[in-house]
């Protein structure tokens, strides 16, 4: 009977990470669903000050602008919720990211698009934030 010794197992990928696809998707939907977000925002303003100069508009023609139209004012709800929880769904793509590319025997090509994707937009929605606070206070 012959030996040929140990056998050796290869590290061989078995496909891409799972993990790393799920936050390439991520990115790609939260980023389509942020711009739908802001469509809808504009579209929504744009009714309720209907032609009127947003600088001349008073808080008391807001005000009764929101009472007539409530539809408007729901969505307009809706869509800010959505915005605030698009930072959330960025930071779980990037949870996911990291652990697709921890995994082991998989590839990583969409866990580093993933990761960095939705790092470089979560930055910069947080320097879209911080700029705005810093006009804001400026103002």
């Amino acid at each position: 009977m012959e030996h040929g010794g140990p056998t050796r197992v290869t590290a061989e990928r078995s496909g891409q990470s799972r993990l790393g696809i799920a936050s390439f998707v991520i990115a790609i939907l939260t980023t389509v669903l942020f711009v739908l977000l802001f469509v809808v925002i504009f579209n929504a303003a744009g009714q309720l000050l209907g032609n009127a100069d947003p600088q001349s508009v008073t808080p008391q023609d807001l005000q009764r602008s929101l009472e007539d139209n409530p539809g408007a004012t729901g969505l307009l709800g809706v869509a800010g919720f959505g915005l605030a929880v698009t930072p959330l769904l960025y930071v779980l793509g990037i949870a996911l990211g990291i652990a697709g590319l921890v995994q082991k025997r998989r590839g990583r090509l969409f866990a580093v698009l993933g990761t960095v994707f939705n790092g470089l937009i979560l930055l910069g929605l947080l320097v879209l934030i911080l700029f705005g606070a810093v006009l804001g206070t400026a103002a």
